[in-house]
């Protein structure tokens, strides 16, 4: 069955294919990813929900929609329609903010553009002296930085203060203008020009992704 999947995803033009094959599979054999070897294999309603998902994937919706959570740092975050996709090379920015916010005792740190709230809630966890505050304008992105923030407090991380706001105001934050420590951001910054994967193209945002003419 992943073998099948694989060749399917393959031929979609999916760039990891056999390690989206296997995600999939533990997905919907509800097990990790590493026992996949050790499982008993799929039911019919198992193979009719891989097939399904298999159907959507190759039409290139976003794995992390499919399975709809996306990994950072040590994360686990709800996504989907309607908010960015946080990636990989976004944490690299998450660490450097949390090392610099590791200077100060109690640090206030701001995450504009906040999405999904990856960028805050990373902080918020490995930070926990930091008072994180996130700022996002979408309606849609806003509910998925709300659940996650609620998830989160929930497993016991400081919470972090959502705002709904318009990075680009005059006023924001203006109670915090001169204490802020760390300002973090990773705003819309490719040209209109510029050709995006499908996943990108068609499911994340525009105002996530692009950044005017030039970016």
């Amino acid at each position: 069955m992943i073998n099948r999947v694989a060749r399917a995803l393959a031929a979609a033009g999916v760039e990891a294919p056999r390690a989206e094959a296997e995600q999939l599979a533990a997905y919907v054999l509800e097990v990790p990813r590493g026992r996949l070897a050790l499982a008993d294999g799929f039911t019919p309603a198992q193979r009719d929900r891989l097939d399904e998902l298999v159907g959507r994937r190759v039409t290139r919706e976003p794995l992390q929609h499919l399975l709809g959570s996306a990994g950072f740092r040590h994360l686990e975050l709800a996504v989907g329609p309607g908010v960015f996709v946080p990636r990989p090379e976004t944490e690299l920015l998450a660490g450097w903010g949390i090392e610099r916010a590791r200077e100060h005792a109690a640090p206030l740190v701001v995450d504009l553009c906040s999405g999904s709230g990856a960028i805050a809630l990373a902080v918020a966890q490995e930070v926990p002296s930091a008072r994180v505050v996130a700022v996002e304008r979408s309606p849609a992105a806003l509910a998925w930085l709300r659940r996650n923030a609620a998830d989160r407090a929930a497993a016991g991380d400081r919470p972090v203060e959502v705002v709904a706001a318009d990075v680009t105001g005059p006023d924001l934050l203006a109670g915090l203008a001169g204490r802020v420590d760390v300002l973090l951001c990773n705003p819309p910054y490719v040209p209109r020009s510029v050709a995006v994967p499908p996943e990108v193209a068609g499911h994340d945002p525009d105002e996530a992704v692009f950044g005017g003419a030039d970016g």
